[in-house]
């Protein structure tokens, strides 16, 4: 489950329970919309609800960096108070480009829950193509680790 809320030129996110490549489509359109709107000017990331994340979910954080830092200079914060996911996080070297704060965050805020994935199965597949190569493209380890993935859907997506 992804909920999210806008307050004061910030996008807040908060995941809970698994989060899985059936959410991402969802939180893809709402990040290009929010992003394409040019309001927001910082992404709070809330993972303390969140029990696991999948390598799509990874690059759909990747895409929030390079847009924050790109546009603003600045880092995203996550916070995490769950052990595997901050040990996920520093394994895809998220610890370099965000922060990450591991409290829950002190947010009262109305949020809104985003809708399973809603997308044709092409537009799913260019969805996680590009939300791994964002994360792919972070660091050398990342790369080594998720260029098979690449390479396997992008010959899936030529194919179609």
């Amino acid at each position: 489950m992804i909920r999210y809320a806008e307050t004061d030129n910030t996008l807040v996110l908060h995941f809970g329970n698994e989060v899985r490549y059936t959410q991402c489509g969802p939180l893809n359109t709402l990040l290009d919309n929010v992003f394409s709107r040019g309001k927001i000017k910082n992404v709070l990331i809330d993972l303390t609800d969140a029990i696991s994340i999948d390598s799509t979910g990874l690059g759909l954080l990747a895409k929030i960096n390079n847009y924050i830092e790109a546009d603003f200079q600045h880092k995203t914060a996550i916070f995490s108070t769950n052990p595997d996911i901050t040990r996920t996080l520093d394994t895809a070297g998220f610890s370099d480009i965000f922060i990450i704060l591991k409290q829950k965050p002190q947010l009262a805020i109305q949020e809104n829950e985003l809708p399973e994935n809603i997308g044709t199965d092409r537009e799913t597949a260019e969805m996680i193509l590009n939300a791994h190569r964002d994360l792919a493209a972070l660091n050398e380890q990342n790369w080594q680790e998720f260029r098979g993935v690449v390479s396997a859907l992008e010959k899936e997506l030529r194919r179609k």
